[in-house]
């Protein structure tokens, strides 16, 4: 796997930052639980729970789930209240988190230990990562006075799922060369020259000719005899486009949409990840190419700051 800054052959990291959840494989997938979503709570979202599964990108070209994974799975106690939303939403409290460690300089060695046990690079993968899991992330980290290796690279699994999407709709779209689109097979080519062939016609005519020819009552006129491709001839009905449908990305709808299956304890950081790794092998090959093309390094990605927009 390549990317902009090296090549990617053996893993990948996918993640979503909800609950604290972070997978890698030089490709790595993660996945974090938070106190709330951030503009909730003034940029001053916490961490409650960190998982991550790290696969080889190769295993993931093959479109199957990968067998090999490494896993990493931390909860954290965010010493904030975690909004009812929140724990609506994952299942944890602060009752539940009460004498489990803070994020610290400790859980950042022991990131930085796990990313190190994978061979490089090692591209890190959330879904909404670029707006919410690697923001935070980067924040947690740097409240410690630490940082994370600097050649880890991210994606954003959203981006990747809705590029692909769109591309291949849009070659279904586009007609094999040489075949004209029916919309512009309507006759009108034809009325055009038939047009400027009897001005032509006209302009030699006689005074005699011209007179005759207004005093003739007209025929109907047929617009085209083009029929059975959505022509005037077949119809009336012009095609004025597509409304396009709403397709809903929110990682447990891509997931269903692309298994037929329903959500794996969507917002549970571990079934998060599940959910994208599967998500990620369907898409397979096109996805490895996407995370070639598109992966940044993680250092690029502002971090959480209070009284900032998050994200880029």
């Amino acid at each position: 796997m390549t990317t902009g800054t090296g090549s990617t052959d053996h893993l990948l990291n996918l993640s979503n930052l909800c609950r604290q959840t972070v997978a890698c494989v030089t490709p790595s997938q993660k996945d974090l639980e938070t106190t709330g979503l951030p503009h909730l709570e003034h940029n001053k979202t916490r961490i409650t729970e960190l998982c991550a599964v790290s696969v080889r990108a190769d295993h993931i070209e093959l479109g199957c789930f990968p067998r090999v994974q490494n896993k990493l799975s931390l909860c954290f106690n965010p010493m904030k209240m975690i909004s009812p939303e929140a724990t609506s939403l994952t299942g944890l409290s602060n009752d539940l988190l009460e004498y489990q460690a803070s994020f610290s300089s400790d859980a950042v060695d022991v990131i930085r230990k796990w990313l190190e046990m994978n061979q490089k690079p090692i591209c890190l993968v959330a879904h909404n990562g670029n707006r919410f899991d690697y923001p935070i992330l980067r924040a947690e980290v740097e409240k410690t006075r630490n940082k994370l290796p600097e050649d880890i690279l991210c994606l954003d699994s959203l981006n990747a799922f809705r590029s692909i999407d769109t591309l291949e709709a849009e070659a279904v779209k586009q007609p094999p060369k040489g075949e004209i689109p029916f919309e512009f097979n309507d006759g009108y080519d034809e009325l055009l020259s038939q047009a400027v062939d009897e001005y032509e016609k006209q302009m030699k005519l006689t005074p005699e000719q011209v007179q005759k020819i207004n005093e003739t009552t007209p025929q109907k006129q047929k617009i085209c005899s083009t029929t059975g491709n959505g022509g005037p001839g077949a119809s009336t009905k012009r095609n004025f486009g597509h409304i396009r449908e709403f397709v809903s990305y929110k990682l447990e709808d891509v997931y269903k949409r692309l298994t037929s299956k329903e959500p794996i304890s969507a917002h549970e950081a571990e079934g998060d990840v599940t959910m994208l790794v599967t998500c990620a092998a369907v898409y397979g090959e096109k996805f490895v190419k996407y995370a070639n093309d598109n992966s940044k390094r993680l250092s690029e990605i502002p971090a959480m700051t209070p009284g900032r927009r998050i994200g880029f």
